[in-house]
């Protein structure tokens, strides 16, 4: 497995994607640091000066990676799943003791991977230039570092679907990554339409959506780990219970491996 993991790194080595995961996690947190910057009063204190930092941090968060993760993912999936069709090595693989339920494993391991390392890297840059422009006071790092692993690791799962969706129709690049996108901006509509209405009702339907729940479930185990000022009662009502997002991220995992697996054997017969 460790073998057929490092083969498709070296696949997306080819294409530059590292290059294109530093410039990504670097460039948003630089507009949301210096969105913040420019949004500071002369506020000295402590208390203030954190609710800053505190801003920046889950603006990356919520903003860039709820948004560009999926997108990210997409395209990776796409790389990923699409190079043995476009080279014609079906047959060749059919001929070497690899499954396609191994190959299919491999890929996703490697998406899980990249997905962490850009959910690290976003949160390490933001606190990177939070203290080079100097944004509010940086604290509580190896708790918000630590976060970003599992925020990485959970919005790679929420991503999963549109990888299906890639795999099931076998499109071309340009499709694939607008399919991705379309994935991320009808999530944050569905947000954008519902949550701002947020009842319990509505809560337990909004996080069905796997990105939503992610979301949400994040949200509501850093809330704990961030100035409160500015959090309604009624953002309350939106975090799931840990056996309730435990639920929906498993099943959208589960379903996921075995739609991918199912779509993926179809292309090599």
């Amino acid at each position: 497995m460790l073998d057929l993991v490092r083969c498709e790194f070296t696949k997306l080595k080819r294409r530059k994607i590292t290059l294109m995961l530093i410039v990504l996690s670097c460039f948003f947190p630089l507009i949301v640091v210096m969105t913040t910057k420019n949004g500071m009063s002369g506020d000295l204190s402590t208390h203030y000066l954190k609710m800053r930092f505190d801003l920046s941090f889950t603006m990356t968060q919520g903003y860039g990676l709820v948004f560009l993760a999926p997108c990210l993912i997409g395209m990776l999936a796409t790389i990923l799943f699409f190079m043995e069709r476009d080279n014609d090595t079906f047959k060749n693989i059919r001929t070497v003791p690899v499954t396609i339920t191994k190959m299919i494993l491999a890929k996703i391991c490697v998406l899980f991977i990249y997905g962490t390392l850009f959910s690290l890297a976003s949160v390490s840059f933001t606190i990177f230039f939070s203290w080079i422009l100097k944004v509010g006071i940086i604290y509580d790092l190896a708790y918000k570092l630590g976060f970003s692993i599992i925020f990485g690791l959970v919005i790679t799962i929420a991503s999963l679907p549109i990888v299906v969706i890639i795999v099931y129709f076998n499109k071309s690049y340009l499709v694939s990554t607008l399919l991705a996108f379309f994935y991320s901006i009808l999530n944050w509509g569905i947000i954008g339409l519902f949550e701002t209405m947020a009842v319990k009702g509505t809560a337990k339907f909004l996080n069905l959506f796997p990105v939503i729940c992610a979301m949400d479930w994040t949200s509501g185990k850093l809330v704990d780990h961030v100035i409160k000022d500015n959090l309604s009662k009624e953002a309350y009502i939106m975090f799931p219970s840990d056996i309730y997002a435990f639920l929906v991220l498993g099943v959208t995992l589960f379903l996921s491996l075995m739609l991918m697996i199912r779509f993926y054997k179809k292309w090599t017969r």
